[in-house]
């Protein structure tokens, strides 16, 4: 009986590591310059590209640290967004946003991936310090009236979001001003507006799609 508990947890010590570490392929990210209605503040968004041997169900937790600040933003698989780009599957993970301030550290950031078995593979990036100031730019501005999309700044057009009531996207499209909303089962929508200049842009919203009239 000995014997054979002994061979059972070498076998399966042997198989536990036999498994392979999970893979970060591509990263995309950038970041935004964002206005809720309320604040304005930037937004590190984030898209991944990952591969693993042991399967797609092994991949479990994905974490980005903004170097010694101690800010760390921690993403379990179920929270992950799902979604694919001329055949090639990527993963989305939720906005990151500063704590405190409305700028995220100028700081080498390290984008951390594990399996569940704890095995792991790990990037680093750095947002361009010399970005500029929330304060500094010229912001765009947006309303949606009557279903008709008014913008106004130096920005001509942008893609219109929809979401529903789980703020899952049900639509996008390009946009300019004096677009007309159609029927739709949107409850909120969003304006995203690139920046030419950097590698980032605008994000207006998320919205109402109608404002409750006052009783």
């Amino acid at each position: 009986m000995t014997r054979i508990t002994a061979f059972t947890i070498a076998v399966l010590f042997m198989y536990s590591c036999s498994g392979t570490a999970p893979v970060i392929e591509d990263i995309q990210w950038r970041v935004l310059y964002r206005d809720d209605g309320q604040n304005r503040y930037e937004e590190l968004s984030m898209f991944i590209r990952v591969s693993d041997p042991d399967g797609a169900e092994d991949p479990a937790l994905i974490t980005v640290s903004a170097g010694s600040t101690g800010l760390i933003w921690r993403f379990p698989a179920e929270e992950w967004i799902s979604g694919s780009q001329d055949g090639v599957e990527w993963l989305g993970l939720p906005a990151m946003i500063p704590l405190y301030r409305f700028r995220l550290p100028d700081t080498l950031y390290t984008l951390r991936l594990e399996d569940l078995a704890g095995r792991s593979d790990e990037t680093t990036f750095r947002p361009d310090p010399d970005r500029p100031s929330i304060e500094n730019l010229v912001w765009p501005e947006a309303e949606l009236l009557n279903d008709t999309l008014l913008l106004d700044g130096p920005y001509d057009s942008g893609s219109l979001i929809l979401r529903n009531d789980q703020f899952k996207r049900v639509g996008v499209q390009q946009v300019s001003s004096g677009f007309e909303l159609s029927d739709t089962e949107a409850i909120w929508w969003e304006l995203w507006i690139p920046l030419n200049d950097i590698s980032g842009g605008f994000r207006l919203g998320p919205y109402p799609v109608s404002v409750p009239e006052a009783e």
